[in-house]
């Protein structure tokens, strides 16, 4: 989610500086956060187990785990700044700069 701050600085800059902004959205991006920790978790409800002990390890990041979000955080500001992008120290803000 964008801070309002930052939408306001990104359309004044874009505003003043005639630049093109283009939007992103990713389905599902949470479930693409990549799990750097062994986390557990049991069967849903309802989920018929030979065995009550079984739990599963998960390889990759659920919507209700606490370090979702910035599990996928991580993954999209890597992509970012590994592709030519400069983060703004004052705001969560990426930026790209192109020639003409």
């Amino acid at each position: 989610m964008a801070k309002l701050t930052t939408l306001r600085l990104l359309l004044a800059l874009a505003a003043t500086n005639n630049w093109t902004i283009k939007q992103l959205d990713v389905n599902n991006a949470f479930l693409h956060g990549d799990l750097h920790e062994e986390v557990y978790m049991k069967p849903p409800p309802g989920f018929i187990l030979p065995n009550k002990n079984i739990v599963y390890k998960l390889q990759r990041s659920l919507y209700s785990l606490k370090q979702a979000g910035r599990q996928w955080y991580a993954k999209l500001s890597h992509f970012l700044l590994s592709n030519g992008y400069i983060f703004s120290s004052m705001t969560t803000l990426y930026l790209l700069k192109t020639s003409p």
